[in-house]
């Protein structure tokens, strides 16, 4: 039978059914191809080029209902940019309780200050229009290595999206190949990451000298590389082994 023949009332309630059970998606962020002298303190025009819920693909009634819903409850942003008057931000579906935000921060397509604290793209998504930080869950990380050791401005930004609940950490293949140092590298840059993360939440309202000492991925952490537009989780128990399999985790720097 064909859903047409429903009443609308029914179909209404089938395509907002179907924009929120779908199962997670990957948003990326990306920054537009733009004039690259204007200040340093100014966002790039960014946008999301992740496809939209597959609900809003099949027709137009399941489009404007699941633009209705979605606009109900928050789920509509937009990335302010100001730079050029005649610029339209482009609005983008996000699920903040189960879409996962990917930042991607490796590769040709990065652009300047893509990982700036004050203009990245996650500093970016902080300010955008419909945009509760609060209300993120999940994120996808690259420069795990990088943010981990090198350079703090992802936990700088981190802490501004105080109820996250997992913290996906990107591994390329040829790190999976790698050999068991540089493996119990990554896993300890992973650890830094969210320990960092979970002593700034602690911290927030607290007495500043409270000592406090983070416990092993309090934030649900997982290991994954991406194929295409989806991500495929590393097992844990493959992970896990990595800091085993190298020395021990305090020479490993």
């Amino acid at each position: 039978m064909s859903i047409s023949v429903l009443p609308k009332e029914i179909r209404l309630q089938l395509w907002a059914h179907a924009y929120f059970s779908q199962p997670p998606r990957l948003v990326a962020l990306a920054t537009r191809p733009h004039h690259e002298d204007h200040k340093e303190d100014s966002f790039c025009p960014r946008y999301s080029p992740s496809p939209a819920p597959t609900v809003v693909n099949i027709c137009q009634e399941a489009r404007a209902e699941a633009h209705y819903q979605a606009l109900k409850v928050g789920h509509v942003v937009t990335l302010p940019y100001d730079n050029e008057p005649n610029y339209t931000s482009e609005a983008f579906y996000f699920r903040f309780e189960t879409d996962i935000l990917y930042l991607p921060l490796e590769g040709p397509h990065v652009k300047h200050y893509d990982d700036s604290p004050e203009v990245g793209l996650l500093a970016h998504f902080r300010e955008a229009i419909g945009c509760t930080p609060t209300l993120l869950r999940n994120i996808a990380i690259e420069k795990v290595v990088y943010s981990g050791f090198e350079d703090g401005s992802l936990s700088n930004v981190l802490r501004d999206f105080p109820t996250m609940k997992r913290m996906i950490m990107l591994i390329t293949e040829r790190n999976m190949r790698d050999d068991a140092v540089k493996k119990a590298r990554f896993c300890r840059a992973a650890r830094r990451i969210e320990w960092t993360y979970e002593f700034d939440q602690c911290k927030t309202g607290r007495d500043s000298e409270e000592w406090f000492r983070p416990r092993p991925f309090a934030c649900n952490v997982d290991f994954a590389t991406r194929k295409g537009g989806e991500l495929e989780i590393v097992p844990k128990e493959v992970w896990r082994e990595w800091t085993a399999e190298g020395p021990s985790m305090d020479d490993v720097e």
